[in-house]
């Protein structure tokens, strides 16, 4: 037996008037049971059965899967909600007549409350100093263009600012997604460990879907949140992607949706995705990022000893603020002569560490990460005598380094494109070749010889032999 209909409220002005219209859909579409439309609106029947009620007015996203569900225009109910909502004074805030009155014929317990508009996005965890290039190609990657849009991925090496970026480009979207915003943390504070199933199940339930009706299956699972995608203009950030096993279920080319991904690595294992390349700052950029901090008049009056600061960072976002909140906490101190004492010495990577941030658990997470190998020709790298540029990045070629270890270059190459998926090294535009950043130098001249460690099984195993001449042919 179906849900019975709720009473409509009593002349509650806009939210009745709506409800009112929504009840004559339904009735067009045959009048289906509200078990029935919570099968296609993927939300409850109570939550269905409360947007017709007029006690107040139904979220956008309620109304356009209450409307979808009966066979309705979803332009057209999207302007009459607007209309409604201008009426009662606010978009989806409750109509105070509307409320009062459903408390006179109802008792209170019986008020359900709509889901929130899932509104997920955090802070913007650091200035987002320039950019703007970068924001814009962005935002053409994510146009409408042929009736869906692809993921769209940011990646870059470690520290570059690729979640300071992917939030702010976030913002920009999500204005024009009005059925809200859920973000992932997929790095292992953020419970990387997760699967894809368990994902979507945790953003099933951020975007209201009842408990009741969301799958034990885990395809099942996958498939009713692909579904509710494609029914809704949401934006999805999956941030710190580890590996492509996390989210390759979760990805669709919605027609009204954007998802942005951030990783490390390019993700080279998943298809249909489009694909953004974060580099670090230009030196102007920089000085921006160090004035953000510092205030401009206090860098001004050092601009040289800035300058030195960006140059020993690497024009790496993540160091250059952990390096300018340092000095931010010593106001009285001469810019000059902070700067000095900070970059002095061999391991700037290790004291740029301000709170529960730190540039060395950073590398310290992608070295650990890596096989013996790769962490071999990471250091062996360091250590080769190569004139850093004009960026203080040193550069080497595949080849070089292969001749320099009398190993394959084939393997060698290898290794050193897990090394820039792991976001310790860049490729240049010069075929071949690979910059070493600065401050990724310093930490590997600090490891300890990877060749003690056992190899891990598997490909790392077959490279461990090509690397130490034990394989025969």
């Amino acid at each position: 037996m179906g849900r019975p209909e709720k009473p409509l409220a009593q002349d509650a002005g806009p939210a009745t008037a709506f409800a009112r219209e929504l009840r004559r859909l339904r009735s067009g579409a045959g009048s289906p049971s509200y078990r029935e439309l919570a099968k296609r609106a993927l939300f409850s029947a109570s939550v269905l059965s409360d947007a017709a009620a007029g006690y107040r007015l139904p979220t956008l996203q309620v109304a356009l899967a209450f409307a979808e569900a009966c066979g309705g225009d979803r332009a057209v109910w999207e302007r009459r909600w607007r209309e409604a909502a201008r009426e009662v004074g606010g978009e989806g805030r409750p109509d105070a007549r509307a409320v009062h009155r459903g408390q006179e014929t109802r008792p209170r317990a019986a008020v359900r409350a709509l889901p929130p508009t899932p509104a997920q996005l955090p802070m913007e965890p650091r200035p987002l100093a320039g950019r703007t290039r970068l924001l814009g190609r962005a935002r053409m990657l994510t146009d409408l263009a042929d009736g869906s849009v692809p993921p769209l991925l940011v990646h870059g090496q470690t520290g570059v600012g690729k979640s300071a970026f992917a939030l702010r480009l976030a913002a920009e979207l999500a204005a024009g997604l009005p059925d809200g915003q859920l973000y992932v943390a997929l790095d292992p504070a953020g419970g990387g460990r997760r699967d894809a199933a368990a994902l979507a199940g945790h953003l099933l339930r951020a975007l209201g879907i009842a408990p009741e009706q969301v799958p034990d299956d885990p395809a099942q699972r996958v498939g009713l949140y692909r579904s509710v995608l494609r029914q809704r203009r949401l934006l999805v950030v999956f941030d710190g992607v580890r590996q492509e096993l996390q989210v390759r279920e979760l990805l669709v080319a919605a027609p009204h949706c954007r998802i942005v991904l951030t990783a490390r690595s390019r993700l080279l294992g998943l298809d249909g995705i489009r694909r953004l390349a974060l580099p670090v700052l230009d030196r102007n950029e920089s000085m921006e990022l160090l004035a953000s901090v510092l205030g401009r008049e206090r860098l001004a009056a050092a601009p040289r000893a800035g300058l030195m600061l960006a140059e020993a960072c690497g024009d790496l976002p993540l160091s250059l603020t952990l390096a300018a909140r340092r000095l931010a906490a010593r106001p009285g101190a001469l810019l000059t002569e902070a700067i000095a004492d900070l970059v002095t010495g061999e391991d700037l990577f290790a004291r740029l560490r301000v709170g529960d941030e730190s540039l060395a658990e950073r590398y310290e997470d992608a070295y650990h990460r890596l096989t013996p190998q790769a962490r071999l020709v990471l250091r062996r790298f360091a250590a080769t005598r190569t004139a850093p540029s004009v960026d203080t990045v040193a550069h080497a070629s595949a080849t070089a380094l292969a001749r320099s270890l009398e190993r394959d270059a084939g393997t060698v190459e290898d290794l050193l494109d897990d090394l820039v998926d792991a976001g310790l090294l860049e490729r240049t535009d010069v075929a071949g070749q690979y910059g070493l950043p600065p401050l990724v130098r310093q930490f590997a001249h600090a490891q300890a010889d990877p060749t003690a460690h056992e190899p891990v099984p598997g490909t790392a195993r077959c490279r461990s032999h090509a690397l130490t001449g034990d394989a025969r042919g």
